[in-house]
Formats: structure tokens, C-alpha cells, sequence
């Protein structure tokens, strides 16, 4: 009996200091900013650099003096050299008002990329129980984050979303599943969610992708930075019908072109980016301004038509380039000499908030004549 007691408090003891992990024990805030910016630290390391900002400027209004709240919006600015974000609110710092440990992050997001590694070893030397100072030594690889989660349980939830990327990498999805599973009970943010949909996309599943991406965007949509992959998936969904869709754009622009349609030339351009062309009589290319357009032509075409259309994305699903085979005969007017005309050509379309727009062209004689010279 003593002995199942004795196990029980010593269980007991441990889950208590377990939960009694912080990434930091001593801070620069009162009692309230500090629960904050423990918070907005997990969201940093859960790659929620948004919603960390959000909570570290919570914690400024709780606690105006809150320094570690400022080290949070340092840690999440950019840190190029020119444009001095993170520089600029690294000096609003007090560095007097700083604890220890806040101190060493403060000199560690001070030193640049080439000394990082070394200035962050010393850090762990003089801190080796820190958590925080621990996550900023922890790597990308399996090993560094397996010890950080095996040695920090409950601030580990970053750690399983790092692994879940080396199992998926090495194609276990099913162990990298189990790791979002892990992180998500340790901290219910958007970037698992995001995670699990880019797992799916991994493995073709963009119905899957799709579900969990909304999930993600739908936890703040105005301004997310989780509709870029939401856009991403939606559109390798619906690859089919945008493949089709873009045939038929193609197809409706060249005989607006043909036509000399200026409405139904304007549905497929923007003036900020007009096309250019280079056509298949091979002389320089050039902009198809709407002047152009409607200039008078030295032939008249008899037919036109297209066949074989092949289509390529670009990874953001942002650009479609548009490979086809075109044949038909047009009459040059001042000889009336019909001639055969056979080609292959290439076009490049890219998506706007106004729909897909082409805005490159390249067409080359194939087994027949181009348009005269």
C-alpha cells in the first residue's frame, strides 16, 4: 500500500511540474502580461506570428512595462538588414527591466545569422534549463525536436508539427499524422490545421487539403495568411474545370483577335499588363494594344481552328501556361492567294481579382506556313 501511495505522489509530482512548464519563470511583467506573453511565445513557436503580435500587444495594454511582450514583436518582425523592423523595436527596449533569460533572447534576436548558432550554444550553457533558450537551439531535425518535446511535454506542440514535416518527408504520413494529433492537444492554433491540409495536398488528397485549410483561414479570413493555400488547393480541386474554362478563354480570345471584337477582346486583358505577342511570321515581338487590334489586316482568314491543348500551373496555381496546335487557311487580300497555315504556340495566363487575363503569346510555323511578313 505504501508503495502504490509513495508511486501515486511521486506521478503526482511530476504531472504538477509538468504543468508547470512556462517558457519563461521569471519575466519583466506583472502577473497577467506574463500568462499573456507565455501564451503569444507558443504561438511564435507554432509558427501563429499574427496572433502572437495580437497577444503581445494584450499584454501591453494589461501591463504597459511588459518588456518581454516588446521581445515578442521583435522576434516576429522581419529582420532584414534595410528595412530595420526588428532592429527598430529592439532598441524601444528597457533591457534594464528584463529578466535573465529575457536578456539572453534579447542578445540572441540581436545577433546576426552567421553568429547565431554559437551565441545561442552559450546561451543553453548558461540557461540549460530553459525552455525557451532550448527552442532557440532546437533545429529542424528529428533529433533536436525529439529531445525538446521528451524534455519539455507540454511546450512541445511546435515540435510535433516539425516532426510531422520529417515523417511526411520521408513518406510515413501515418506517423505524421499522429505527431499533428499530438501538437493539436498541446495547442489548438490554426497552423496545425494548415499542417494537416498541406499533408494531404502531399499525398494528392485536395478534398482533404481543401477541408483543413478552411479550418485554419475560417479562425481569422480578413487578411489570413492561410488563403494563399486555400486558393492553392481550390484550384488543384477544380483542376479539370479550370483547364477547361482557360481552353475556352483561349479560344474565345484569338477569335476576338480574328473578329476584331473589342468587348469580347477586353474580357481576357488588363491595362496594367497588356499582352505581348511574338507571332508566327517571326519577326519581334510586340504589345497587342486594343490600337492594334483593330488596325487593318493584310489577310482574311478562312477558318482557324485549335487541337491538342496541353496545360501547365505554376505551384501557386497563380499562372497557366497554355500549349496548343492551330491550323487553318486565310486569303491574303491584295493577291487572293489562299495559303495553309499550320502552327504551334504557347500563352501564358495568370490569375487577378478580375479573373484569368492572358499576357504573353508565342506562336512559330509547325509543319505549314505562319502569317505572312
Amino acid at each position: 500500500m505504501k508503495k502504490k501511495v509513495l508511486t501515486f505522489f511521486m506521478t503526482f509530482t511530476v504531472f504538477l511540474n509538468v504543468n508547470a512548464q512556462q517558457w519563461i519563470e521569471e519575466s519583466s511583467c506583472n502577473k497577467n502580461a506574463f500568462a499573456i506573453v507565455n501564451e503569444a511565445i507558443t504561438s511564435l513557436s507554432n509558427v501563429e506570428s499574427l496572433i502572437a503580435v495580437g497577444m503581445a500587444k494584450a499584454a501591453l495594454v494589461v501591463d504597459k512595462d511588459c518588456e518581454c511582450a516588446k521581445l515578442v514583436m521583435a522576434a516576429a518582425a522581419g529582420d532584414n538588414e534595410n528595412s530595420g523592423s526588428r532592429s527598430e523595436k529592439l532598441k524601444s527596449i528597457n533591457v534594464n527591466s528584463l529578466s535573465d533569460v529575457e536578456k539572453a533572447w534579447h542578445t540572441l534576436l540581436s545577433t546576426s545569422d552567421e553568429d547565431f548558432e554559437e551565441a545561442a550554444k552559450k546561451a543553453l550553457k548558461n540557461y540549460p534549463n530553459s525552455p525557451l533558450i532550448h527552442w532557440l537551439n532546437a533545429g529542424q531535425d528529428m533529433q533536436s525536436t525529439k529531445a525538446f518535446a521528451q524534455k519539455f511535454p507540454l511546450l512541445a506542440a511546435g515540435a510535433y508539427n516539425t516532426m510531422a514535416y520529417a515523417y511526411a518527408k520521408d513518406g510515413d504520413f501515418e506517423s505524421a499524422y499522429k505527431a499533428l494529433d499530438n501538437s493539436l492537444r498541446l495547442h489548438n492554433g490554426p497552423n496545425v490545421s494548415d499542417s494537416r491540409a498541406e499533408m494531404a495536398a502531399m499525398q494528392g488528397d485536395y478534398q482533404e487539403a481543401l477541408n483543413n485549410q478552411f479550418k485554419a483561414f475560417n479562425e481569422a479570413a480578413f487578411g489570413s495568411p492561410y488563403q494563399r493555400n486555400l486558393v492553392i488547393y481550390w484550384r488543384n480541386l477544380n483542376k479539370e474545370d479550370l483547364v477547361k474554362s482557360l481552353q475556352e478563354a483561349q479560344v474565345n480570345f484569338q477569335n476576338a483577335i480574328l473578329k476584331q471584337d473589342l468587348e469580347e477582346y477586353n474580357k481576357y486583358v488588363i491595362d496594367e499588363m497588356m499582352p505581348t505577342s511574338g507571332d508566327s511570321n517571326l519577326k519581334k515581338f510586340y504589345t497587342l494594344t486594343k490600337e492594334t487590334l483593330l488596325e487593318e489586316k493584310k489577310i482574311t482568314w478562312d477558318s482557324f481552328d485549335f487541337k491538342d491543348f496541353d496545360m501547365d500551373f505554376s505551384p501557386d496555381m497563380n499562372t497557366a501556361i497554355v500549349k496548343f496546335y492551330s491550323n487553318g487557311v486565310y486569303t491574303i487580300n491584295d493577291s487572293k492567294e489562299k495559303v495553309e497555315y499550320s502552327t504551334r504556340a504557347s500563352a501564358v495566363w495568370i490569375s487577378t481579382e478580375s479573373g484569368w487575363k492572358i499576357v504573353h503569346s508565342n506562336w512559330a510555323p509547325f509543319e505549314g506556313s505562319g502569317i505572312p511578313k
